[in-house]
């Protein structure tokens, strides 16, 4: 007897099979369909808001595509508050976090990997645990800590601490992928008469690029999105970050919804752009 001529629920087994990945093909595209829908409709909803009428977002039905739309949010977010502000504040932040934390990380994931101590391993795998406390934990003794150093209510203390607490999983993360580069290109690289330095820049450094991205990417999303220790350790509101002085937006008799969708779709611009000059290297921090 033929393998079709096998029946299976009333079909031949090729039938079975056939209709089997059909049904697996449709849930997962079922699935990919829900994932994107839960994905695209908060942003779709952040930048409708910010661009609709006041008078039409508390409409009942919602109207998810309205045909009447406005730009005086915006004018109000960029002119008539401290919005600016916060944004170079913000920039500020993540470019000075994204520098300690790349730099830091990539060293000390560099002396873990090839420098012998008593309890090395367990070292480096106890930093990971200090990634597990929550930042309102930490931010109270950094903001003692930080006033007696003279660094609360600056952006150099913000940006330790946000770094702070950054650093434990960057370090971890860089301990990982110098432990994949061949020590023996390094050792070549010196008996040919480079330093140690410089075969770390240029060997180690180059082949461990994918880690540093992936550093990077973390780094500047902590330093952006960064709310608990900003607020607790900058008094001072010309300090504040957008995370922060959004709340600005906030009112005694009502919320400014418009004006906040305004501002948070606003704030994801360079986050984007920082993305984009990501983009060429997708590939490479996959790998």
């Amino acid at each position: 007897m033929s393998t079709e001529d096998k029946s299976i629920l009333g079909m031949t087994e090729v039938q079975f099979y056939k209709l089997k990945n059909k049904i697996i093909w449709a849930g997962i595209s079922l699935a990919t369909a829900v994932a994107v829908i839960a994905i695209v409709t908060p942003p779709y909803w952040m930048l409708n808001s910010s661009l609709s009428p006041f008078s039409l977002l508390r409409s009942v039905p919602p109207q998810w595509f309205p045909l009447e739309y406005t730009f005086a949010h915006y004018e109000s977010v960029l002119f008539s508050s401290s919005y600016p502000r916060f944004y170079i504040n913000s920039i500020i932040i993540s470019i000075g976090v994204l520098v300690i934390v790349t730099s830091l990380s990539t060293l000390a994931g560099y002396g873990l990997t090839r420098f012998d101590f008593r309890q090395k391993r367990n070292f480096a795998r106890m930093i990971l645990f200090g990634y597990m406390f929550p930042p309102i934990l930490l931010s109270i003794p950094m903001f003692v800590i930080w006033k007696d150093l003279g660094l609360h209510n600056t952006y150099l203390g913000v940006m330790l601490a946000i770094s702070a607490t950054r650093l434990p999983l960057c370090i971890w993360i860089m301990w990982q992928f110098f432990q994949t580069v061949p020590y023996s290109l390094e050792e070549s690289a010196q008996m040919s008469g480079a330093s140690r330095f410089r075969a770390f820049y240029e060997i180690a450094l180059p082949i461990s690029k994918p880690g540093i991205l992936a550093v990077a990417t973390l780094a500047v999303q902590g330093g952006w999105n960064a709310y608990t220790i900003p607020k607790i350790i900058l008094v001072d509101q010309e300090l504040w970050p957008i995370t922060v002085g959004i709340q600005s937006f906030i009112k005694s008799s009502t919320i400014l919804w418009p004006q906040i969708m305004a501002a948070v779709t606003l704030g994801m611009i360079p986050v984007i752009f920082f993305l984009y000059l990501l983009h060429g290297n997708w590939e490479t921090i996959s790998v």
